[in-house]
């Protein structure tokens, strides 16, 4: 019995993310929700990175905030968390969640002040 050579297929290379990114970022209001996301994605990198320097797992993580691991990596791909679940979180990685409210000073430039 001969050996059939599996067929080669050829693959096309991955969209170039970072130049597909660059191209989207010359739209204006494509410019203006990327930007928005600003500090959600700082808050993830920052959990992230904590995790990592504390050398845990997804895993490990999960065990000590008393979650499921899937919720972690939730909230590391940027799904939707309470205030309570990044405090139980803060706690599992020995860290404290601050959250401030600053004025945007751009919209309230043309506005004048109202008295509550």
């Amino acid at each position: 019995m001969s050996e059939q050579k599996a067929p080669q297929i050829k693959h096309s290379p991955g969209v170039p993310w970072r130049e597909y990114l660059d191209e989207q970022l010359k739209n204006p209001e494509f410019r203006a929700e990327y930007d928005a996301l600003e500090g959600e994605f700082a808050l993830i990198r920052q959990l992230i990175d904590l995790r990592i320097k504390r050398g845990l797992s997804q895993r490990d993580l999960a065990q000590r905030a008393g979650m499921q691991q899937p919720s972690i990596a939730r909230l590391e791909t940027g799904q939707t968390a309470s205030l309570r679940t990044l405090r139980r979180v803060a706690d599992a990685l020995d860290a404290d969640v601050r959250v401030t409210l600053v004025p945007r000073q751009a919209k309230l430039a043309g506005k004048g002040k109202r008295r509550m």
